[in-house]
């Protein structure tokens, strides 16, 4: 079985003035796409190649679209023909420093019973 994640979501993430102006050129499937791009992040560590085609495929939609979202709405950094979001590296790192911090947890458990016995 795959094992799965969420993330968290802003819950007024559409006043964003970002996303408003995304709504305004592109509607709901801009939206859409946008998260879609988001849970693509999340499962590449917050790194995606600018292969705008393959995106556009992947998702169904004109490689016109992809290149707006990704570009003209300050939704994403771009580096090096990659893209990735700000909010998303925030979000992975506070995972990632709460996973260590629980398994850091369970092996003093661990530990701790181990020597008891």
């Amino acid at each position: 079985m795959k094992e799965t994640f969420y993330f968290s979501h802003d819950y007024n993430a559409r006043s964003d003035t970002k996303i408003k102006k995304l709504l305004q050129k592109h509607g709901y499937l801009g939206y859409g796409i946008y998260w879609a791009m988001i849970e693509d992040l999340y499962l590449n560590e917050n790194s995606l190649q600018c292969d705008t085609e393959c995106i556009a495929f992947d998702l169904r939609v004109s490689e016109n679209i992809i290149k707006e979202i990704i570009n003209d709405f300050n939704l994403f950094e771009i580096e090096d023909g990659f893209f990735s979001s700000q909010s998303v590296e925030k979000r992975l790192i506070a995972r990632n420093e709460k996973s260590e911090k629980a398994r850091s947890n369970a092996s003093k458990r661990w530990n701790d019973a181990n020597a008891m016995q």
